[in-house]
């Protein structure tokens, strides 16, 4: 279903969550080195996964739509631990340890969850 739309609203996808992802995660953690190196780092991994997707016969349309896919479930996934990086992030600045401070077990569940849903989502549109 996605793979008959151009492959130019499929890049168009693909920086919109990218650039959604950035942004949000961004104002929940609100560093500068973050801010940089995150869409760096991502952008590095959809080159990879497009090269890799390639090699394994999987076309140029797929390998977007699952890496806006990817995107959205992690960024839908990490909405419980918001708060929980802004309080990780206040004491660090404090100077405090911040070792102790884990996501609880329901909130992993929940991004694990979240982003395997929206990926076999993304896998079944491109069916």
């Amino acid at each position: 279903m996605l793979t008959s739309i151009p492959v130019g609203w499929l890049w168009l996808l693909a920086a919109a969550s990218l650039a959604l992802s950035t942004w949000l995660l961004g104002s929940w953690i609100p560093l500068r080195k973050f801010r940089i190196a995150y869409p760096v780092v991502m952008t590095a991994g959809g080159a990879l996964l497009v090269t890799v997707c390639r090699w394994n016969d999987i076309g140029l349309s797929g390998a977007l739509v699952m890496y806006a896919c990817a995107h959205i479930g992690l960024t839908v996934g990490l909405l419980p631990q918001r708060t929980l990086f802004r309080e990780i992030l206040d004491r660090w600045r404090r100077g405090e340890p911040t070792h102790h401070l884990k996501a609880p077990p329901r909130h992993q569940l929940f991004l694990a969850a979240s982003v395997v849903t929206v990926l076999l989502a993304g896998f079944a549109l491109t069916r």
